[in-house]
């Protein structure tokens, strides 16, 4: 691994480094999260060790991951996981939680302006997102032959980056109130989101981006029923209402109304 670590180094110094200086500064990592300065103009020597923080944080914020962390690092309470995970000093969580803002915002950017251009949408909040671009659309002027500054658009949209979770079928702005993974997490008992509940969810919104992954799912299920001489009669109608209703998903999207082949 250690290698693998140094091939990485030395292909991102390959990109990125400029005739001045390497991407990948010239310093010597000595422990665990710790680094001194070498005056020798030697590339960084990675180990695993280096990482062991970061995969630290990583697991004890993933679901489970404070017990989780404390198995696989041998503490004998969880507590001693916590404590030993903490908050990264290099601000480490602040850089993901900041990046992760950038990039929602960078999307709802993406789906403001092809909304704007005319792009179908579809889900139960489709018309309540639709209707909150317009009342943008109108503070801003941003009528055809009229360019709106990028910033202020991005000012107008931050809010609805709190709501917005991007999806691979559909995206959710969710509103706990209406949410159907919500209702149905609290008698059953797990963890959010459901995504198999999504496309009915009044919380769901689905744009041109989402089309080619809908139809990949509607054709596993038309394949799986090609083949379904064995399956039971259950799963056979499972998989055909399966396929109406991505057909259906898929149709909304198009302007014609029908499905894509």
């Amino acid at each position: 691994m250690n290698l693998r670590l140094e091939r990485f180094r030395d292909h991102v110094n390959e990109l990125f480094s400029t005739p001045e200086a390497f991407f990948i500064p010239h310093d010597v990592a000595t422990g665990d999260d710790e680094e001194d300065t070498n005056d020798d103009g030697m590339l960084w020597d990675f180990d695993t060790r280096q990482f062991r923080k970061t995969l630290v944080w990583h697991i004890a914020h993933q679901p489970f991951g404070i017990v989780a962390g404390a198995r696989q690092f041998h503490h004998a309470k969880t507590i001693m996981f916590e404590g030993y995970a903490g908050t990264s000093a290099s601000g480490f969580a602040a850089e993901v939680a900041a990046e992760e803002a950038v990039a929602k915002l960078d999307y709802l950017e993406d789906l403001y302006r092809d909304w704007n251009d005319g792009g179908r949408t579809g889900g139960g909040a489709a018309q309540r997102i639709d209707a909150e671009f317009d009342r943008i659309r109108r503070e801003l002027g941003d009528l055809p032959g009229v360019v709106a500054r990028p910033s202020r658009l991005r000012t107008m949209l931050r809010h609805l980056t709190k709501v917005l979770h991007p999806g691979v079928l559909n995206d959710c702005f969710f509103q706990p109130a209406v949410a159907v993974c919500a209702k149905r997490a609290k008698p059953l008992g797990r963890p959010l989101p459901m995504i198999n509940m999504c496309s009915v969810c009044p919380n769901s919104r689905r744009t041109a981006v989402h089309l080619p992954r809908l139809a990949m799912v509607r054709d596993q299920a038309r394949d799986a029923l090609d083949g379904s001489a064995e399956l039971p009669p259950l799963q056979k109608i499972a998989l055909t209402n399966h396929v109406t209703d991505f057909d259906q998903l898929i149709a909304e999207l198009h302007e014609d109304g029908a499905p894509c082949a």
